[in-house]
């Protein structure tokens, strides 16, 4: 005799069918969405009560602003004009040394026009 409980047909079971794939995907654009909402539309209600009952006052003072605008410009003209030494120093440096080379150990090749191709 036969088990009922056991099936004798050697049929597969039918396949499962997708769609868990598809409730991820949905959950995941749920879950964006509404964590998108809370970032852009919440936290900006302010109230009274959160400010503080006291007035806010702000003051501001330029007394010293004048002479702090004169000592700083009056810095940068001195590093300007220390630069502007330094750099006349270098090229009367370069000129004597320009002075000094000796001009009879360069080669003249050809002469075109006004240029003269050297070695």
């Amino acid at each position: 005799m036969s088990d009922p409980n056991f099936n004798n047909n050697n049929v597969n079971p039918p396949p499962k069918k997708g769609g868990t794939s598809i409730a991820l995907i949905v959950g995941g654009l749920v879950v964006a969405v509404i964590v998108l909402y809370w970032l852009f539309a919440g936290g900006n209600d302010v109230n009274e009560a959160d400010l503080g009952a006291t007035e806010t006052n702000i003051n501001v003072e330029a007394e010293g602003a004048a002479e702090s605008i004169e000592e700083s410009g009056a810095a940068v003209v001195e590093e300007m004009e220390e630069g502007a030494a330094e750099v006349e120093a270098e090229i009367e440096e370069g000129a004597a040394e320009i002075e000094e080379a000796p001009s009879d150990s360069v080669d003249v090749i050809e002469v075109e026009g006004d240029a003269e191709v050297v070695q």
